[in-house]
């Protein structure tokens, strides 16, 4: 196995889920120049991807270890998977949702303020995704990784919930009573100003 046979499967894995490079390392929750081809090489050449790098990556696109195996031995496709068009989202830090005019009166995205990123999966026509730029969350969700929020997806008992009310932005269980993820606790209002559901987490 040669460095550039695990780069050439990176770069394919990429196009096989409609990302480049970048938007492969920001949906896997890395750093988004991580694969950039200028952080391939070192002084003594090129340099192997983490073994982290690859974990992250393939539990974001959900592709086995099996098929990148047979990607890094030469196969041009993922074994019965057809090229995907990248989804490109909505994007904010958790730190920013709660500024105005950020979402529109039916709690949709608003047109203006946001940063776009592509993930490797569709979503609802009003889907977001947020950055998560502080610990809140941990262990659940990890500093640093990405969110892929629906607004219109229907919530269930045990599926996770981003909520904006009185108290400000919280993650939740949904239930009866709703179960905090946020290691500070907090209840929901009864009357939140919208309540969003985790369709997605990169590790």
């Amino acid at each position: 196995m040669r460095h550039e046979d695990v780069w050439r499967a990176l770069d394919t894995l990429a196009a096989e889920k409609g990302l480049s490079p970048s938007g492969l390392a920001r949906a896997a929750g890395l750093d988004p120049t991580a694969f950039n081809r200028s952080k391939r090489t070192s002084r003594a050449g090129l340099r192997w991807p983490s073994t982290e790098s690859l974990s992250r990556v393939l539990s974001a696109t959900g592709a086995s270890l099996e098929s990148f195996t047979a990607l890094v031995g030469g196969a041009r496709a993922l074994a019965g998977a057809g090229r995907q068009r990248a989804r490109h989202l909505p994007l904010l830090p958790l730190s920013r949702l709660l500024e105005a005019e950020l979402f529109d009166a039916a709690g949709y995205p608003a047109a203006h303020g946001w940063e776009r990123t592509e993930v490797p999966q569709p979503g609802d026509p009003h889907s977001y995704a947020v950055h998560l730029d502080d610990p809140r969350f941990e262990p659940v969700f990890r500093e640093g990784g990405i969110l892929i929020m629906s607004p219109d997806a229907p919530i269930r008992p045990g599926d996770r919930v981003l909520v904006r009310d009185d108290g400000g932005i919280n993650a939740f269980v949904a239930g009866t009573p709703y179960r905090p993820l946020d290691r500070r606790g907090g209840e929901i209002a009864e009357r939140p100003e919208w309540a969003h559901r985790i369709v997605w987490a990169s590790l």
